[in-house]
């Protein structure tokens, strides 16, 4: 799952092109081209998308200008530079932006992953592995063999579009691609989806933090 949710039209066209209308990200695609050559066009242009996606929302300006970072949807006051990598007095301290990782996945990442053991008990949908990733442009993915894998950076989330994201790769199991049954499986899944999938675009920058020299 690309970081940012994206509108898919096919039609009688030989070449892509994408555009990002109020937050909205519309591809545009040749009738038989595959869902993996759409992706990897859309993470070619992910700087540009995510520039004109966030131009509408000053809302996490602080959390990009790395004075606060999020945990849980909330944002916390942050300090890179520091002797040691913790949380004191509501606050979170680093030495560096590529410490983040290391530090979320070792506090919080068992619990990510417990999360998505839980859905996937509940909705009947076991995958063969759950791993953490670090992913550039996307918050997930799950393939054929049924290994679902995470970004890291859903720990960053609200609870509510942290549930979004898992099952949508969960209901991958089933629906391989972004069809209308795939939507309507995790409609069935999670009703109001579509209100959580617009949420979640505003969220399309953080893939990018958080690495070295970030």
């Amino acid at each position: 799952m690309i970081a940012f949710p994206y509108k898919l039209i096919r039609s009688r066209r030989r070449t892509l092109s994408v555009t990002v209308a109020d937050g909205e990200v519309t591809v545009r695609a040749p009738l038989r081209m595959s869902e993996g050559t759409v992706r990897r066009f859309l993470e070619s242009k992910r700087a540009w998308i995510e520039r004109h996606i966030a131009r509408r929302d000053p809302s996490f300006d602080a959390v990009r200008g790395s004075f606060a970072i999020l945990c849980g949807g909330e944002q916390y006051p942050v300090r890179f530079g520091a002797a040691q990598n913790g949380e004191k007095d509501g606050a979170f301290y680093f030495k560096d932006a590529a410490s983040v990782r290391a530090y979320f996945i070792r506090t919080r990442g068992a619990q990510l992953l417990e999360e998505a053991e839980l859905l996937a008990a509940q909705f009947g949908r076991m995958p063969a592995h759950i791993l953490l990733r670090d992913f550039k442009a996307r918050w997930g993915s799950c393939d054929a063999n049924g290994t679902v894998k995470l970004n890291w950076r859903l720990l960053m989330l609200p609870p509510q579009l942290r549930r979004y994201v898992i099952l949508h790769e969960l209901c991958h199991m089933k629906f391989l691609d972004h069809s209308a049954a795939f939507w309507a499986e995790l409609e069935r899944c999670l009703p109001g989806c579509r209100a959580l999938r617009k949420e979640l675009r505003r969220y399309a920058f953080l893939p990018s933090l958080y690495r070295r020299g970030s």
